[in-house]
């Protein structure tokens, strides 16, 4: 009669100097790799800006490589928001400043309603627009490559790549009193090749941006020269 209980095989460990355990070993991780150039930029993972700067969020992009891990998710500044904001607020108060005024009197009221639901339904169509091109518009920094997706409407978008070994001394302008104050700029990162720059337009922190695209820059040419 067969042993069903029979006890299954050891597992034969494995020897710390053998070709196995020296490959196992060697193999490239993107997360302990992430983490090594937060620590050294003394960034800590988390969201600021009503999320318009993350570190480290763990999120993912339409073509994402396996090996790919986002270091930073950047939009524009929130503060970039307040000059739709405000203009949405005054199309909303105009048709009352116009009925108050006596525009609309010789106006029949049924007109007046059907109007004014027609101009709130605009006016609700263009802010919801504005808050989507500015929430999905993003740049993604990865430890590969900056992604810069730009949201043109529903139906559109334009999404760049451009890899950290093929790239140039990244830039940054963040000039002005409003910009200073509330700590956000334009970073620019100029290719080797002809493909253009790739741009994260009005984003906070450009300086730390600028500092952490630099250092993934210079590790991954180490990586390259080590053969990894």
């Amino acid at each position: 009669m067969p042993d069903v209980y029979q006890a299954p095989d050891a597992v034969k460990p494995v020897d710390p100097t053998s070709h196995e355990a020296t490959l196992g070993a060697s193999r490239f991780d993107p997360k302990v790799f992430v983490a090594q150039i937060l620590e050294k930029s003394g960034e800590k993972q988390g969201r600021e800006m009503m999320g318009a700067y993350c570190v480290n969020p763990g999120k993912r992009f339409i073509n994402e490589q396996d090996d790919e891990e986002v270091v930073l998710l950047l939009r524009a500044h929130p503060i970039t928001n307040l000059k739709w904001i405000l203009v949405m607020m005054g199309l909303v108060v105009l048709p009352e400043l116009l009925t108050a005024v006596g525009v609309f009197s010789t106006v029949p009221v049924r007109f007046v309603v059907m109007g004014k639901l027609m101009w709130y339904l605009g006016v609700l169509a263009y802010g919801l627009e504005r808050f989507l091109n500015w929430y999905y518009s993003v740049f993604f920094v990865t430890n590969e490559r900056v992604v810069d997706i730009d949201f043109i409407n529903l139906l559109t978008r334009v999404v760049s790549y451009a890899n950290l070994n093929h790239i140039e001394e990244p830039s940054m302008v963040a000039g002005g009193f409003f910009r200073s104050l509330f700590k956000y700029g334009d970073v620019f990162v100029a290719t080797a090749a002809s493909d253009g720059t790739a741009e994260a337009r009005a984003v906070p922190y450009p300086d730390r941006v600028v500092r952490i695209i630099s250092e993934l820059s210079e590790e991954l040419e180490k990586r390259r020269e080590r053969g990894e």
